[in-house]
């Protein structure tokens, strides 16, 4: 498999596609795995073994899936991971705030 570069500008122009291939693939899992109007088994799963952070069982998910592309190499165990990542973001209830912690500052010390 080789591996490339990856600036900013390589960045811009990929970014709309892997959104869309993320997209693809939790309107498919919500289907897959639907549990009612607005839950799914990913939140049950969740719900039973919900650990000290918890999701937990979604750091677990996300830890499988990392062993699974070490080995394999298949791009949609990284798409999953991505999924699962903008899953345990909702979880947590980042999507409600208003100011995010995002490491963008210029400053080292900001």
């Amino acid at each position: 498999m080789n591996i490339y570069n990856t600036d900013l500008k390589t960045k811009k122009k990929y970014w709309p596609k892997f959104v869309k291939l993320m997209q693809n693939q939790f309107e498919h899992g919500g289907e897959k795995y639907k549990l009612g109007e607005d839950k799914e088994i990913t939140d049950w799963v969740n719900e039973l073994a919900p650990g000290k952070s918890g999701i937990d069982w979604f750091l677990q998910t996300i830890a499988k899936y990392l062993g699974r592309f070490k080995n394999f190499g298949r791009e949609k165990d990284l798409l999953k991971i991505a999924v699962y990542c903008y899953i345990a973001w909702l979880k947590k209830g980042f999507h409600k705030k208003k100011k995010h912690d995002e490491d963008i500052n210029k400053h080292k010390n900001d």
